[in-house]
């Protein structure tokens, strides 16, 4: 078992590179078989696929977990569930935006519950969780950097075209002066003094 896990919710012609196992999460496990993809674990209600799809997936999957379809939790929370339990040290959500904002707005909560765990990454856009502490925050790509405050925080942006020293910010203004930084230079130093933040890469 590797240390990363890439969980599939779609196939939206792209996929995440690096050294992970990948699972199938509902449709997306189905898309995983459809091209012939194996995965460690294919796991969902599967209440949307024909029988027919999920011998395909039984196939391409080392482990299939069928939810109750009447549950609480998604799909995808499921998932990040049990993959934590099985002992992953990270999980990447892919194919977690562009669908419903009801589960667009689970998923982005996945990722502020698990700061340094479960993180979002899609062709456009990066998500993941920061507390208290020093980050060194790299470009990678994406043109655009903002931050938004999970609780009430305070934060510093250094090597950023709009800088912040100790900047209070509150949820309930979520977009503050987070919203729409570039990082000038290698990275950009991102502190978080107290709280939580919500750190969004993002490009058109």
């Amino acid at each position: 078992m590797k240390d990363k896990c890439i969980a599939v919710l779609k196939l939206a012609g792209y996929l995440p590179h690096g050294d992970s196992d990948l699972a199938g999460v509902d449709r997306g496990a189905l898309m995983l078989a459809e091209k012939g993809i194996r995965m460690k674990t294919a796991i969902g209600d599967f209440d949307s696929v024909e029988s027919s799809d999920l011998q395909l997936i039984e196939a391409y999957a080392d482990e299939v977990i069928r939810l109750n379809p009447v549950k609480d939790d998604t799909d995808s929370e499921a998932a990040v569930k049990h993959l934590l339990a099985k002992g992953y040290r990270q999980i990447v959500l892919t194919g977690a935006l562009g669908g419903r904002i009801d589960h667009e707005y689970v998923n982005l909560a996945l990722v502020c519950h698990c700061p340094g765990t479960v993180v979002i990454e899609e062709e456009k856009n990066r998500a993941e969780a920061y507390e208290k502490g020093t980050y060194r925050i790299y470009a990678d790509g994406f043109k655009y950097v903002s931050v938004f405050p999970v609780s009430e925080c305070v934060v510093s942006l250094e090597n950023m075209k709009y800088p912040l020293d100790h900047k209070k910010m509150e949820s309930s203004d979520p977009a503050g002066l987070g919203l729409s930084n570039e990082i000038a230079g290698e990275y950009g130093i991102m502190t978080v003094h107290e709280g939580k933040v919500l750190l969004i890469h993002s490009k058109d």
